[in-house]
């Protein structure tokens, strides 16, 4: 059990080709797992009442804006 929840937690990366012929490994986005869609919440608002609420729709990650990976932050 130990072994399979310290493999989860590792971060994982994705090859990436931003420039022709250069192949980059960037660490994959955890809230999408890479896939550039997740569940996100919307406001609805309610004219009737002057109020509103939130419901979750699939769309595009937050996090990573969609592309499924998070760039190096390189902290001077």
């Amino acid at each position: 059990m130990d072994r399979d929840r310290l493999a989860f937690d590792q971060p994982r990366y994705v090859r990436v080709m931003r420039h022709p012929g250069l192949w980059e490994e960037l660490p994959e986005c955890q809230s999408c797992m890479g896939q550039g869609a997740c569940e996100i919440e919307e406001a609805v608002p309610d004219y009737r009442s002057g109020s509103g609420y939130l419901i979750g729709r699939l769309g595009e990650c937050p996090e990573c804006d969609g592309r499924g990976y998070v760039e190096h932050v390189d902290e001077a």
